[in-house]
């Protein structure tokens, strides 16, 4: 592989977006503050701990017969994830780490957590800015539920951390990430 110095990235700034489970992707050259109909900002995500994508799975095993040790390996099966911080105390972000749908904000405002929470499937849009260049990053279908403690530090923006489990979207892929687009 060669090195390309245009190739690397600095995701200096960033914006997260959710739809509906599938919603199509924005066209090639789009606002990254404004990606279309459908997308909602998710708001203000941490800066300290950054967006973060995981796999988690099996590593591929060398199966070899007695002439040839080493003569395949197996495809294991793969789970991939990620991991924000949401900032914002809304109901949204209630729903999101609570795992509560729509009926959880009552009419003054009281969001109800439930006792049971339940995955929230959303598409999903990471828009990745390095300067003048932008990095989509498309998953048509992720689950989300609140991961780990909520810690109520003083000294420190409140935050909410989110996961999300990366699934299959209605083509059979876990979604897209485009070529770099100049921002417009």
């Amino acid at each position: 592989m060669a090195q390309k110095d245009n190739e690397v990235v600095l995701p200096g700034t960033g914006y997260v977006y959710l739809a509906t489970p599938n919603t199509a992707k924005p066209t090639a050259a789009f606002d990254p503050l404004a990606p279309g109909v459908g997308w909602d900002a998710v708001g203000h995500t941490s800066l300290e701990n950054g967006i973060e994508f995981g796999r988690d799975g099996d590593n591929p095993e060398t199966r070899g017969s007695w002439q040839n040790p080493k003569l395949r390996t197996t495809n294991p099966d793969v789970t991939y994830s990620l991991k924000l911080n949401a900032l914002q105390a809304s109901a949204d972000t209630y729903r999101l780490y609570f795992g509560a749908g729509p009926g959880a904000v009552e009419p003054d405002g009281t969001f109800k957590i439930p006792a049971k929470p339940i995955p929230q499937p959303k598409a999903m849009l990471i828009v990745v800015v390095d300067a003048t260049r932008m990095l989509p990053i498309y998953l048509p279908n992720v689950a989300l539920l609140g991961s780990d403690a909520v810690t109520l530090d003083p000294t420190a923006l409140l935050e909410f951390p989110i996961t999300g489990t990366i699934l299959a979207g209605s083509d059979g892929s876990l979604g897209d990430i485009d070529a770099f687009a100049t921002l417009t």
